[in-house]
């Protein structure tokens, strides 16, 4: 049995969502339905349900902030959203579950299977503040950390550490300073929209770089560059102006 609470401004995606665990999630039992993140704090401390279902967008108070007023977070949480694909892509690096609304029928079964089976060892509170680091804008922060899923639960992967990232299908392979690669289950492009403010380049469809880790470029068609694990990959020529203009900025010419 899981036990849940909905925290939605909006009545008829609450009711909806309701519904629905009603029907095809025999296994959940709601125990309140909020309208407000207020309301939610409440509800959380009376009932200490197993998961939330929050909605991110609401008035006075965002799922976030409501988050960070509750201590023990000791219950699994399921963003629900109707838009914001930044904010998507940071709550998939944070290894959190979410919801597109309006919710569809198969994909809140997904979830609530997943939930019945989680063993994620990783604090909400960490995961909460990787989270939170993610989804300042790009223009005030960068990521300092991401948090990879792994068959053993999370790994947290300080973002400097990484030399470059490789895509391998729709998987991507991150290979650090020191240390074994790492595969996620996440594709390129999924990396490259998250470490847009980090000093990182993507110099070809296979390959995102740390430009901080480039030892040499090497001039040819499209060039090539030389990491200081003295690996060398393949630019793309429509690649390779914007990425001679990064290096100069980097370290400029003497």
């Amino acid at each position: 049995m899981i036990t849940a609470i909905l925290i939605d401004d909006e009545a008829n995606s609450r009711n909806a969502l309701y519904k629905k665990l009603q029907l095809h999630c025999p296994l959940v039992t709601v125990l309140a339905s909020c309208n407000n993140a207020e309301e939610g704090i409440k509800a959380i401390e009376e009932f200490k349900p197993n998961v939330i279902f929050l909605d991110i967008e609401m008035p006075r108070m965002n799922g976030f902030a409501m988050l960070e007023k509750i201590d023990k977070k000791d219950f699994n949480i399921v963003f629900t959203t109707a838009y914001n694909q930044y904010a998507i892509n940071a709550i998939k690096f944070g290894a959190f579950d979410y919801l597109v609304k309006p919710v569809d029928v198969d994909e809140l079964v997904t979830v609530v299977k997943k939930l019945e089976e989680k063993n994620i060892e990783l604090n909400n509170a960490d995961r909460l503040t990787i989270l939170l680091n993610q989804l300042i804008p790009s223009h005030k922060k960068e990521v300092n950390k991401i948090a990879i899923a792994t068959q053993m639960g999370l790994e947290l992967v300080p973002v400097e550490s990484i030399v470059y990232l490789e895509a391998i299908g729709n998987y991507t392979q991150l290979h650090f300073k020191e240390g074994k690669p790492l595969l996620a289950s996440k594709t390129l492009k999924d990396f490259e929209e998250l470490l847009v403010s980090n000093s990182f380049f993507r110099i070809h469809n296979a390959s995102l770089i740390n430009l901080i880790f480039v030892k040499k470029y090497i001039k040819g068609d499209g060039g090539q560059v030389q990491l200081i694990n003295d690996i060398i990959l393949d630019v793309a020529r429509r690649r390779k102006d914007e990425l001679v203009e990064k290096l100069i900025e980097i370290a400029p010419k003497v």
